[in-house]
């Protein structure tokens, strides 16, 4: 056996490396947990929202559902404005449509943006 065969194994023959490795994908599943996570979290609210109002609102005018929905946008911390959200009628059916993007700043400089569309129409 050579002597620096113990940074490599341990003395039951493990391998150290294997285990550093794991705890570096663990950290990097957790970073980028904490880093998507809560976008995705606040896209999947807000569609559950709009397809709620799209069900059930049939009897509000657009500019109710607009400003509930713009309520709610504001509620997640969605990077949206009014006229990012748009809400029409189309043969008695409600469309509603949204999109936005998101920059996330990685570790290193790194930033990606992720784009963001909510469509929900066709409900009567």
């Amino acid at each position: 056996m050579s002597k620096n065969s113990h940074i490599i194994t341990n003395s039951y023959g493990n391998s150290k490396i294997i285990v550093v490795l794991f705890l570096l994908a663990v950290a990097a599943a957790i970073y980028l947990s904490y880093m998507l996570l809560p976008h995705y979290l606040s896209y999947y609210s807000f569609k559950d929202t709009i397809q709620e109002k799209a069900k059930f609102a049939q009897v509000m005018k657009n500019e109710d559902v607009l400003n509930d929905l713009y309520k709610k946008a504001k509620e997640l911390d969605l990077p949206l404005e009014k006229e990012d959200i748009i809400v029409k009628r189309e043969e008695g059916r409600l469309h509603i449509t949204a999109e936005w993007d998101v920059e996330i700043e990685f570790v290193g400089g790194y930033s990606k943006t992720i784009k963001f569309t909510v469509d929900v129409g066709g409900i009567k």
